[in-house]
């Protein structure tokens, strides 16, 4: 057994049932590999930052003990994406299962560099210490040592454990999903392919635009839905304004496209303000098998933004419902980093969804309003009028058909217009009143709908009081 000072390696328990013993790289040449408990053949310990690039299995196992034990609280994993899913089953059961109960800050990076030279060559200054589990055979280490020399100057640890059976069937079935289920709209650029699904399956589409004053937008995004419907993936292009006071409806008309105020589609029903209800309205103007929703005020729509959301629904028969992300360049200066979703999600929605429905907690993006969905689900569901239609609906898809029955599709970068701070809150308001209502069997039938702010400034305040009514729709009723 070696003595781990020599390697100023922070102090370790030492388990009689599972030892750890350290080597450098010039004393592993002299070993006969006849080992026990997990070894660590090392340049030694280096302070600052650290990353564990692992495939799965006992060695990758055996690194997350080594790195447990050692005091290491906050981790960061790198994984090259494998060819085969049954590689992607081991690396979630036997990395990403575990750590997430060892660390208590795990991230995991799914990278795609078509060798290991080349992810060390873009990430290696990063870090100071590498850690990667050993390969299949002690002999092997050393040749892993100098490929990885080649491209990395740092600390290096390679971790051998004993071997063990492992069951790969305990992966979190979030992960899977995220996994199986994110896609990036590329994976669905070629035309032939979807056509031919289309026409197999005899299935109808509709895209429906939502507006409200976006004259400056609206025609781009109505020129682009055109280009994807000429390629033969869409039927119809429909706008669905909601009594804009600019020349929206007039711009969408001189495409020749079929454009609806929501007021008056089906006016015996009522009318109400709000996004939910033009998407409620959208299914009453088309007989489409299958609906989507793209909104109108984005600047850098391209055409990946209709065929990435549709292409899941028409290559996999059992994907119902398909929600976009995409990547907003706003930076947050606490931190200078770019997050998932804006702001409303990171604040709002994703702590309720993992508190109270973490099975949604792998979607980017779960307020995300572009949208895509089968008729025939969509009119099982109940639909508020206001700005909570989108995770009502992410919940409801959820419930009656299941997570796998949905999926994230990258649909790239998105310039848009932004709220300030006060249309946010009121945003979250109505989020919140949705979600409020969908933890009762029932929604309810009273609730608070005054939305109340007060302010202060210079020994003055003021009290503010606005009206959100959550109203909701029902199909079974129209």
């Amino acid at each position: 057994m070696k003595e781990n000072t020599g390697y100023d390696w922070p102090a370790i328990s030492q388990d009689a049932a599972q030892p750890f013993a350290f080597y450098s790289f010039a004393e592993w040449q002299e070993t006969d590999y006849d080992l026990e408990g997990i070894v660590a053949v090392t340049d030694g310990w280096r302070e600052g930052t650290l990353a564990a690039v692992l495939r799965g299995g006992s060695n990758a196992r055996s690194v997350l003990d080594l790195l447990a034990r050692s005091g290491v609280r906050d981790l960061q994993i790198i994984h090259l994406e494998e060819k085969l899913p049954q590689l992607e089953e081991i690396f979630l059961s036997t990395v990403v299962a575990p750590a997430n109960a060892m660390f208590d800050h795990v991230t995991v990076s799914w990278r795609r560099e078509s060798s290991l030279p080349e992810l060390l060559a873009n990430i290696g200054g990063d870090y100071q210490m590498l850690f990667f589990g050993a390969p299949l055979t002690a002999s092997e280490v050393l040749p892993l040592q100098e490929k990885i020399r080649i491209s990395y100057g740092g600390s290096l640890t390679i971790v051998r454990g004993p071997m063990s059976d492992i069951d790969f069937d305990e992966a979190d079935e979030i992960n899977k999903w995220v996994r199986a289920r994110t896609y990036d709209a590329t994976d669905f650029a070629l035309a032939a392919m979807l056509r031919s699904c289309k026409k197999k399956r005899g299935i109808r589409i509709a895209v429906v635009l939502p507006s409200l004053n976006e004259e400056k937008t609206v025609g781009k995004v109505i020129k682009t839905a055109l280009e994807v419907q000429q390629a033969g993936i869409i039927d119809e292009v429909i706008l669905m304004d909601s009594v804009s006071t600019d020349n929206t409806a007039d711009i969408a008309r001189s495409y020749g496209i079929p454009v609806y105020l929501h007021p008056q589609v089906r006016p015996e029903l009522g009318t109400f303000r709000g996004k939910g209800e033009a998407m409620f309205k959208s299914a009453l103007v088309t007989d489409a098998d299958i609906l989507a929703w793209i909104d109108t005020d984005i600047e850098t729509i391209t055409p990946r933004f209709f065929y990435g959301l549709l292409g899941p629904l028409l290559t996999t028969a059992d994907i119902r419902y398909s929600k976009g992300y995409f990547s907003r360049p706003v930076r947050v200066e606490a931190s200078g980093i770019e997050v998932g979703g804006g702001r409303v999600t990171e604040l709002l929605a994703r702590p309720w969804i993992n508190t109270f429905m973490p099975e949604l907690s792998g979607y980017i993006q779960p307020l995300s309003g572009a949208v895509a969905i089968y008729r025939n689900d969509l009119l099982k569901m109940k639909i508020p009028v206001n700005y909570g239609v989108e995770i009502a609906m992410l919940i409801q898809v959820v419930q009656q058909a299941g997570l796998w029955s949905t999926c994230q599709v990258n649909l790239g970068d998105v310039v848009h217009r932004s709220k300030d701070v006060v249309g946010l809150s009121e945003m979250a308001f109505q989020i919140t009143s949705v979600l409020a209502d969908m933890g009762q069997k029932q929604p309810r039938s009273r609730q608070n709908e005054n939305f109340r702010r007060v302010y202060s400034a210079h020994g003055r305040f003021e009290i503010g009081i606005k009206k959100f009514k959550t109203v909701w729709r029902d199909f079974s009723q129209v």
